[in-house]
């Protein structure tokens, strides 16, 4: 029996390129549709990817605070505790200051943000407790230099390196012992310098940061500053050192605003 070939029959001549060509369009229309369903599908899995390690780090951020809290408050009790039994006058003044940090933590330092001359006053309230405990036996020297009005701050990020340097550093020496606290500012930089002395025959503790709250506030700096920060510790002969450049934001001008009425009224 003979072959029919399209070559042979004049009928079917062209037929092949004209289904081809008739078929192009619709497989270009699929392709097209499918590629936008790959890219709407990876979209909301890159989406619920975001979201997924935002809500991780809060989570994160939020237990770091919350085990720096207690950790705080602690220490601080420890001092009013002994106070009181000594019927020390004292008492009243460390319970009007321990108030004062109390309303900090609950009521400010949940914000993501805070004014950095808020942050400031959090330590000097912090050096005015230490200082009711130690008296003349602690030499202690507080140099603030630069406009501090104008920047924001995470919440708690500089008290624990303070609360270190008494709990590792001057609570362990017997005699004489002084702490060093500088903090500059240089247009958005901020620069932070604490130097406590130490006992040379003491703890190794320092030669590594020390204490869950250093610990804690070392994750967050690098949760949220990372790339905006350069940290240095170092444990000399009979000094810690801490030396701390952070990139900070311009505070919103609301709340300069709020922070300028607070201190007039």
């Amino acid at each position: 029996m003979a072959q029919l070939s399209v070559a042979s029959d004049p009928r079917l001549q062209g037929a092949t390129f004209s289904v081809g060509r008739n078929i192009l369009p619709f497989i270009h229309v699929a392709a097209i549709a499918t590629s936008i369903k790959l890219l709407k599908y990876w979209y909301i899995q890159r989406k619920q990817t975001l979201e997924a390690e935002q809500q991780r780090t809060v989570a994160e951020l939020k237990l770091l605070k919350a085990q720096l809290h207690p950790h705080f408050l602690f220490n601080t009790l420890n001092n009013l505790y002994s106070h009181t039994l000594e019927f020390s006058p004292k008492s009243p003044d460390i319970v009007l200051k321990l108030s004062e940090l109390l309303r900090f933590m609950i009521y400010e330092s949940n914000s993501q943000r805070i004014a950095l001359a808020k942050e400031i006053e959090l330590l000097q309230h912090y050096i005015s407790l230490e200082k009711l405990r130690y008296g003349d036996r602690l030499d202690l020297s507080v140099s603030i230099t630069g406009d501090i009005e104008k920047f924001q701050i995470a919440p708690l990020l500089l008290l624990p390196f303070l609360e270190n340097a008494f709990k590792h550093g001057t609570s362990k020496q017997i005699d004489q012992c002084w702490i060093s606290f500088n903090l500059e500012m240089e247009d958005s930089s901020m620069y932070f310098k604490l130097i406590n002395s130490i006992d040379p025959e003491g703890e190794e503790e320092l030669n590594v940061p020390g204490g869950l709250g250093l610990t804690n506030v070392m994750k967050r700096l690098e949760i949220l500053y990372k790339g905006k920060y350069k940290l240095d510790t170092q444990k000399l002969e009979e000094v810690y050192v801490v030396n701390l450049g952070l990139e900070l934001e311009l505070l919103e001008e609301q709340y300069i605003d709020r922070l300028q009425l607070t201190k007039t009224v």
